[in-house]
């Protein structure tokens, strides 16, 4: 008997009341069997009950591919989403698992599979070797199911992506796999958001991302649960040790300001981690600050969102005017890395210190050719350094220095790297305190090249103070590289006051 025979005579199609569908011998089966059959290496079966079909994806259903599955070779990915399976599904496919060694992705999500199918998957992922991706988003499995999965984590050696997002797991069920991870060196993704958690859970898991230096875990999702200030703070000292997470998701956690401010104090030391998720929780803009002096030390964090009560049009404290330049000098500098050609830092008062930072990083890049530096508070230092760098790149065709300290000194430094670069036709030096014999020079040099350089007195209009920001403002800053989502308290139903800590 062929293979598409015995899967005739294994599965009978029913119509939407469950009733059989007499199956004739030459029929068309479901296309799903023929892919299987034909060797194909991904099959979706996504939502596939439909009221326009007289069959639908139901446990019979699977109970036959599954069967088939165990003689395949091909199937790399199968999607069964959105299905309603059960727990009779679940064990069929677990049977399968057994003895299928092509298998690489699995994805349950949005179906009734509980503990029983779950203890089948899980038994089976103590003999299978090939299953890398494991999705088990919004179904039923509880503490017995996640019990039975940390068994199967503890000697299991080749899954590294497991969602149980969406499930009531519970402590118990979270705890067992926190166990699992204190010595399991291959699951790198991991989900719990929205398992009815609270601070055990995260005392444990951060006691286990501590303590197993082996870990390959760089992303953990556990929004949507209770954790407060206490598992907060477990998971804050997890991450002055722990080299390998690189994500980490907390939205919606009832965190507040005592969490917050051992988060911050772990984002000093941290070198690794690159987002932190702390939205929707009860984070003050006083407890906001912490983190504006951690990032200051930070080099790793690439996204920071959090979520904060604050009133419109509240002015920017200082702090966050350093964080905010900190921040944009930060993305400046990764976009000009990454093959920009301008480099905009207008107004970020960064000194002589932020220009021979500048300077490194002109001399290295071939590819910029706007330089806009303009009221960034540089003196003859910062210029010197400038100037060395503009003396031999090739590439760069206009510098804007306006409305800084430069003096005759520094002033000299850019004119001999006008003499030596042939490249630059713009440089504008408004507003610098040069005298008039520097001003001459330079208009010297504007008349034997082609430069448009413009030497003027500096004007009310160059040194006026842009004034306080707005939190909204700030947001638009951090977009990329850092984000800092900061509602107006009176339409955020979650944190302190803006005032507390």
């Amino acid at each position: 008997m062929g293979l598409l025979a015995s899967m005739s005579t294994a599965y009978r199609l029913r119509n939407k009341g469950g009733q059989p569908v007499a199956v004739a011998q030459g029929q068309v089966l479901p296309k799903a069997f023929q892919k299987l059959v034909d060797g194909d290496q991904f099959i979706s079966l996504s939502g596939q009950l439909s009221r326009n079909r007289p069959f639908g994806v139901n446990d019979g259903f699977i109970s036959a591919f599954a069967t088939a599955m165990t003689k395949n070779d091909s199937l790399a990915c199968l999607q069964l989403d959105r299905n309603e399976l059960g727990d009779a599904a679940a064990l069929a496919l677990a049977a399968a698992l057994h003895y299928n060694h092509s298998i690489r992705s699995l994805d349950l999500d949005f179906n009734k599979i509980g503990d029983v199918g779950m203890s089948g998957i899980a038994d089976a992922l103590t003999v299978n070797s090939t299953l890398h991706h494991l999705e088990m988003h919004n179904n039923c499995v509880g503490r017995h199911g996640a019990q039975q999965l940390s068994a199967a984590l503890q000697v299991n050696g080749c899954l590294n992506t497991l969602s149980l997002h969406g499930n009531p797991v519970g402590n118990d069920g979270a705890i067992a796999i926190a166990h699992a991870l204190t010595v399991n060196r291959t699951l790198r993704i991991l989900s719990l958001h929205s398992c009815c958690l609270d601070s055990s859970s995260a005392i444990e898991l951060g006691w286990a991302l501590e303590t197993n230096t082996g870990t390959a875990l760089y992303e953990l999702s556990l929004g949507e649960n209770l954790i407060g200030d206490a598992g907060a703070v477990a998971l804050a000292q997890m991450l002055k040790s722990n080299s390998k997470l690189k994500v980490l998701h907390l939205e919606c956690n009832h965190i507040g300001d005592a969490g917050a401010l051992q988060f911050a104090k772990a984002i000093e030391v941290n070198s690794t981690l690159r987002e932190l998720n702390l939205q929707s929780n009860g984070i003050s803009q006083q407890a906001l600050k912490h983190f504006a002096q951690a990032l200051m030390k930070n080099g790793a964090l690439t996204r920071l969102s959090i979520t904060t009560n604050v009133h419109k049009n509240t002015p920017l404290d200082e702090e966050f005017e350093d964080l905010r330049h900190h921040l944009k000098f930060r993305k400046a500098f990764k976009g000009v890395e990454e093959g920009n050609t301008r480099l905009d830092l207008a107004d970020l008062k960064f000194g002589d210190s932020g220009a021979i930072k500048i300077a490194e990083l002109v001399e290295r890049s071939d590819t910029l050719l706007c330089l806009n530096l303009k009221q960034c508070e540089i003196g003859d230092e910062g210029a010197a350094s400038l100037a060395k760098a503009l003396k031999t790149h090739a590439s760069l065709l206009e510098v804007s220095l306006a409305g800084n300290h430069i003096g005759d000194a520094g002033a000299k430094q850019l004119i001999e790297a006008l003499e030596h670069n042939e490249t630059i036709s713009y440089i504008d030096l408004v507003g610098n305190p040069l005298s008039s014999k520097m001003r001459q020079e330079l208009l010297s040099i504007v008349s034997s090249r082609a430069l448009r350089n413009v030497v003027a007195p500096k004007t009310a209009d160059e040194h006026s103070d842009a004034g306080a920001c707005e939190f909204s403002n700030l947001v638009e800053e951090f977009s990329n590289l850092v984000e800092l989502e900061l509602f107006d308290s009176d339409k955020s139903g979650q944190g302190n006051d803006s005032d507390g800590m």
